[in-house]
């Protein structure tokens, strides 16, 4: 009997076992068959086949929040299958389990492997750059030439003028730790890329002091009330959205707040039609309610907020120490006690030596206007925070809103109504919400309505994008300090994008729509610029990594032109020929997800920390090689330069570090580089770093790759949460350790914070929640939006054979029917869309779905795809948020949890037949 005979006859019995009889029993259970079936056996023989002779584990390390395990097969040292791992662990008997996990991105991977724009070789630019042409060169001579172009650039420059960056398109702590650490080494710049990207959700950071908060997705399944805000996870989450579906068969309603009716709306209770742009509004007339009406907790609100906080009215700054006490503190702030009738310390502030939110016998007033004495005796009339809050909400009633939002006010209402009378209560943020400038506003409104209604801890509250706290990491990715940049404000400065904002935004319409215009961004910029925390100038040296950078910026030929004409060399290091790539000197081919050893475990939807480990035999596609493998060819190659010219080690005054009582610039040795790479041999290859990654991070423990290769994945212990514990058989939520154990939170406050008296806001008018926006210009009548695609994430899988096929295997969008109609367009007609900073062509599908006054796109269509190669970033001008630049104040000081967004869908167009 053979293996495939073999399986068949398993196959049957097991049929039979389940049936609980003998084989033959089963035709009382079986339908008569039509015709003849034998068909049947070409699915049975590919199934058997595609099995192949090996099996691995993977998960898909882009950017992609799933984070999911696969089996992968591969017969003869090829991948022909991968399937869902499905053995995720229940957590609680009462909450449904994680399985299966996984999306039609994740299935057709293997196909992506040996398609036609896979890199396989190393290439030299051979003709202009983007001009297509190549010349296919050995890795020693590729290497070589890169590392002696990089070592003059160190030398000549400085290890400032050197980037080194590694994009979203491998978020692994596994496979993005070469280029990290070949980075962090050599001195190099390295931008932030949650930034880069826009998906900074700053509203959580002016609340919180986090960026990322939220819960795991099994949180869902028990909550009385859900708020889908600008997310569409039917399309976008779709390993988790069967707990949406479970939480409305157990009694939670459901809101999606969106422009479109999306997929995500077919689920929901309530489906909230907003204009595009305009939920600052929203947000703050949904305050209106909760305020007019008293849905306030005000035990929480005392004690875990600013609300009770004074701010003075002459200043309209928060009272402080200083204010009172000569040579004061500035950290220090006050509430009114109503228990003693005077001005209070409020204990948890950063400056108070009780480093707890705990009362005592304090009982900070929520309202009034008091008179406090100054350090000179003056008399200096404050009032509370939630006083401001008040007197700001008042301005954005539902009904009067509605003109502006398309929400009728109802529906606010009732909102509020299920907001405030729900034991738990989650409102989830979309990536797309701070792709508005009014984005940092509407989550910010988001947290304080989830504040006055006691929604935290277990109660909910908001979820932007979870993440585990993962630590031990640093002295890999980070043996010596780098130039850690500012994703957002590096790509505005070195894309020169205020060009293209000053062609498609009058002043005077940024002013009546955002309260600032083009000089009130120069000023700040150039501010922003001079303190030197976040830009490093532009680069000479570009190694980039895994990251589309000129299909996804705005303006497309204008940023990309910019960032080349500073260019001496540019090396592109991915698995496939990508939009960015084809401007590159040098492509060098890297394995993709299934080729290397990898692990990734810090995306908090879930507590299983999923590995790569490759089917035995694996061969290699062409003569790729792993990220960890091709960093340490070029620090060898560098280092052989180094040698020959006696490089010495280079000072990097930049950074000092402590020797005795003195203090000394790192030094940046580049003939020890691949020793100090390797850390002394030990770290040779991806599956060195794995292993070295399990046996470190604390929250891994105690579990080693060995444990990994049963099912593809690992459980984290207690300590990857943040806030809050992991507890072991219940879902996550953030901030119990703040919420239950009274631990101040990581704000300027200590608390969660609704006031900021940082100038600009003061000069705006933004110290409270507000309402902004939209900005987009009158000049072209249609908003545009590109939401997040189901068949690709970002521009991965994009170019994919079989998800082409699913959609019109050329790029589209659509239009409502009425629009369309307006201006003779029909169904799968050639349009141009265009504005005055650029144009492209696209198919048209008609949408009734869609609002009448927009163009709706599916994002990261590769401009190869597109007519001239002109992509739907040509549209886009360039936009920045005055209320995401602002450093040094508190929290609000640069760093993974304060950092800006790309602006995305604030532009507008109009459309006509190409």
């Amino acid at each position: 009997m053979d293996r495939r005979e073999f399986l068949r006859n398993s196959t049957y019995c097991g049929l039979a076992l389940a049936f609980g009889g003998p084989l033959t029993a089963l035709r009382a259970h079986a339908a008569t068959p039509l015709g003849d079936q034998r068909w049947e056996e070409l699915y049975r023989d590919e199934f058997l086949d595609t099995r192949g002779d090996a099996q691995g584990f993977a998960f898909h390390c882009s950017n992609c929040q799933g984070n999911c395990a696969w089996k992968v097969f591969a017969k003869d040292g090829r991948v022909t299958r991968e399937e869902q791992s499905a053995a995720y662990p229940q957590i609680h008997p009462r909450i449904p389990d994680a399985n299966p996990r996984g999306c039609n991105k994740g299935i057709v991977h293997s196909k992506e492997m040996y398609q036609g724009d896979r890199l396989l070789h190393p290439l030299k630019r051979a003709g202009e750059r983007g001009e297509g042409k190549w010349e296919r060169v050995s890795w020693e001579e590729a290497l070589e030439d890169i590392a002696t172009r990089v070592v003059d650039t160190l030398t000549e420059q400085g290890p400032g003028e050197l980037m080194v960056y590694a994009g979203t398109g491998i978020l692994s702590q596994g496979r993005r730790a070469g280029p990290l650490r070949l980075g962090s080494l050599l001195g190099a710049q390295r931008l932030y890329p949650a930034s880069a990207v826009g998906d900074m959700f700053t509203g959580a950071s002016l609340a919180y002091g986090l960026a990322n908060t939220g819960h795991s997705l099994d949180a869902w399944f028990d909550a009385d009330a859900i708020f889908l805000w600008a997310i569409n996870p039917i399309v976008t989450r779709i390993p988790d959205a069967h707990y949406l579906n479970e939480a409305r068969y157990n009694g939670a309603t459901i809101y999606t707040i969106s422009p479109d009716y999306n997929p995500s709306c077919k689920f929901a209770t309530h489906w909230v039609p907003i204009k595009p742009g305009t939920d600052a509004y929203l947000a703050m007339s949904l305050l209106h309610v909760l305020l007019r009406d008293g849905h306030v907790n005000d035990a929480f609100v005392r004690e875990q907020t600013d609300l009770p906080f004074l701010v003075r009215e002459d200043s309209g700054e928060l009272l402080r120490h200083r204010d009172l006490r000569a040579r004061g503190k500035e950290d220090v702030f006050y509430c009114w006690d109503e228990a003693s009738g005077k001005e209070q310390p409020m204990p948890g502030t950063p400056g108070h030596f009780k480093k707890t939110l705990r009362l005592g016998k304090l009982r900070p007033a929520l309202g009034g206007r008091y008179e406090i004495k100054g350090k000179e005796g003056e008399l200096i009339p404050v009032t509370t925070v939630f006083e401001r809050v008040r007197a700001e909400a008042a301005n954005y009633p539902p009904d009067e809103t509605q003109a502006i939002t398309g929400v009728h006010p109802e529906l606010v209402e009732r909102m509020a109504r299920d907001l405030a009378r729900s034991n738990k209560a989650i409102i989830n943020i979309g990536f797309a919400l701070h792709k508005y400038v009014s984005g940092t506003m509407s989550c910010w409104a988001a947290a304080l309505a989830c504040a006055l209604t006691g929604h935290a801890g277990e109660r909910g509250g908001i979820d932007t994008e979870h993440n585990w706290s993962l630590n031990g990491i640093g002295p890999l990715s980070s043996p010596k300090p780098a130039r850690f940049a500012s994703g957002f404000f590096s790509e505005w400065l070195n894309g020169d994008m205020q060009a293209s904002m000053d062609t498609h935004y009058s002043d005077e319409h940024l002013k009546a729509t955002a309260g600032y215009d083009s000089k009130d961004v120069e000023r700040q910029v150039a501010e922003n610029r001079e303190s030197g925390k976040a830009y490093y100038g532009k680069p000479r040296a570009l190694l980039l990594f895994a990251d589309n950078m000129f299909r996804r910026n705005k303006t497309e030929a204008h940023h990309r032109e910019a960032v080349l004409s500073n260019l001496d060399i540019f090396v592109d290091i991915n698995h496939r020929m990508d939009s960015t790539a084809l401007w590159a000197d040098y492509v060098l081919p890297a394995k993709s997800h299934y080729e290397s050893w990898d692990i990734r475990g810090e995306l908090g939807y879930h507590r299983f920390c999923n590995v790569t480990i490759p089917p035995e035999g694996l061969k290699p596609v062409g003569e790729t090689r792993s990220e960890w493998a091709i960093c340490l060819g070029l620090s060898e190659a560098m280092a052989k330069v180094a040698r020959a010219r006696g490089i010495e080690p280079i000072a990097d005054p930049d950074f000092l570090v402590q020797e005795g009582d003195m203090a000394a610039p790192v030094m940046r040795d580049l003939q020890t580089l691949p020793d100090d790479f390797t850390d002394g041999g030990t770290l040779k290859n991806d599956e060195d770093v794995v292993r070295w990654l399990m046996e470190n991070v604390e929250q891994i423990a105690p579990w080693t790759p060995e444990d990994a290769r049963k099912n593809g994945f690992v459980i984290l212990n207690e300590k990857a949460g943040f806030t809050s514990p992991l507890y072991a058989n219940r879902p996550y939520h953030s901030f119990e350790r703040n919420v239950y154990l009274r631990e101040p939170y990581k704000t300027h406050s200590g608390r969660q914070q609704f006031f900021v008296d940082h100038p600009v806001f003061k000069e705006h008018g933004w110290t409270v929640p507000t309402a902004i926006g939209p900005l987009r210009p009158p000049s072209f009548p249609l908003a545009f939006y590109t939401p997040h695609t189901r068949w690709g994430i970002h521009s991965q899988w994009r170019t994919n054979e079989q998800l082409l096929r699913l959609q019109r295997g050329e790029p589209y969008l659509w239009l409502n029917p009425a629009t369309a109609a307006a201006r003779d367009v029909g169904e799968d007609d050639r349009v141009r869309v265009f504005n005055d900073v650029g144009e492209f062509i696209a198919r048209v599908k008609l949408m009734p779905a869609v609002p009448p006054e927009a163009v709706v796109m599916d994002h990261a269509w590769e401009p190869h795809q597109f007519e001239k190669r002109i992509g739907l970033n040509s549209t886009v001008a360039g936009m920045i948020s005055l209320l995401e630049l602002p450093d040094g104040w508190g929290h609000l000081t640069f760093s993974p949890n304060w950092d800006g967004n790309m602006i995305a869908h604030e532009s507008s167009v109009e459309v006509e037949k190409a």
